[in-house]
């Protein structure tokens, strides 16, 4: 069986994409030929069973993005349709406008989609889709015999290099995301700020730069409003990172926080990987951990309750809750595992 991959970047220094990469290559193991269009410019060629093609994706160039695409993925449709097999990796747009041909053409077609956004490019395409693959049931807006939750994808080997053992109280926390408003930096940079003021001398580093258009904006005014505080040496942003540097930087820390309300986040399992105390109010993450909480008016009620938790609970129960937490996130979330899931669905 051949196997036709849609995703963003084969950039391996990509700081949100380079796991799509190692996707690609970990997956073309199990078929006979695999072809990656990806939307980024590429550079060489990884193996003789992995050719790779570009859209080189512009902003604001729909008809000339849309041209290139099918000019790269509908001549593999056709050539290779009885023994092919298409996986779009959160490409829901490229994966609309090819699944009705897919469809006819009767090719297997699946969309990874981990979001609980809306979008309509999903919905529009789910009717000729052959499954949707999910890391967990709440992480998709669908329901349906076709959606299948396989957990996320996390090299627990790289994180394994992490040797560091997590301080009682964790006073050192980092966080690592996009600096977009709906990962609720301005909230965690609060929670802390009302924790300094109860005597708790919790510092942050921030990783992550914001994403695009009105990002910038929350980004100026969130780093502008914490330099305005008396106290502020207690908080620093470094900037954008790869993901090779996520161990490293874990390494440095004792916890690492977390607000995003969406579906299931890589970071804060790659935090749990990680072997580091994790805070985090996500629902998701509350559920896949069976972590129980009371009901709060505020988001940042939650969160503070949730690091005072974590401040104040004693060094044995830290150390078999990181335990505890790192064998479900294995089991769950581990990328072997991950990959053995995806090829026995999209192979069926």
């Amino acid at each position: 069986m051949n196997l036709l991959i849609l995703n963003y970047s084969m950039n391996p220094m990509s700081s949100v994409f380079s796991h799509q990469r190692e996707v690609a290559v970990l997956l073309s193991r199990n078929f006979r030929n695999t072809f990656v269009i990806t939307a980024e410019e590429i550079g060489a060629e990884l193996s003789e069973t992995l050719s790779l093609s570009s859209i080189v994706w512009k902003r604001r160039e729909t008809l000339r993005n849309i041209m290139n695409f099918y000019s790269l993925a509908v001549p593999i449709l056709f050539r290779k349709r009885k023994s092919l097999v298409v996986f779009s990796h959160m490409t829901e747009v490229q994966s609309f406008l090819i699944a009705p041909i897919c469809w006819l053409l009767g090719i297997p077609h699946y969309l990874w989609y981990a979001h609980k956004s809306k979008s309509p490019f999903l919905f529009l395409s789910y009717p000729f889709l052959t499954g949707v693959i999910t890391s967990t049931p709440g992480s998709c807006p669908i329901r349906g015999h076709k959606v299948h939750a396989i957990g996320q994808a996390i090299d627990h080997q790289v994180f394994s290099a992490v040797k560091s053992i997590p301080k009682n109280p964790p006073l050192c926390w980092y966080h690592v995301g996009r600096f977009d408003e709906s990962k609720q930096i301005h909230l965690i940079i609060e929670v802390f700020r009302e924790l300094r003021s109860m005597g708790w001398k919790v510092t942050l580093d921030l990783y992550g730069e914001p994403s695009a258009g009105s990002s910038n904006q929350y980004y100026i005014d969130t780093l502008s409003s914490v330099s305005l505080f008396a106290d502020s040496n207690w908080f620093k942003y470094h900037g954008a990172i790869t993901r090779t540097q996520l161990p490293k930087i874990a390494e440095l820390h004792d916890g690492f926080v977390h607000a995003f309300q969406g579906s299931l986040d890589k970071a804060v399992l790659e935090g749990v990987m990680s072997k580091r105390v994790v805070v985090s109010i996500n629902d998701e993450f509350l559920a896949e951990f069976g972590i129980q909480t009371e009901s709060y008016r505020t988001l940042s009620e939650k969160l503070l309750s949730q690091m005072l938790q974590a401040l104040n609970q004693s060094n044995e129960f830290q150390v078999k809750q990181i335990e505890a937490r790192w064998k479900i996130a294995f089991m769950k979330h581990s990328l072997e595992n991950w990959i053995e899931k995806l090829t026995k669905i999209v192979l069926k």
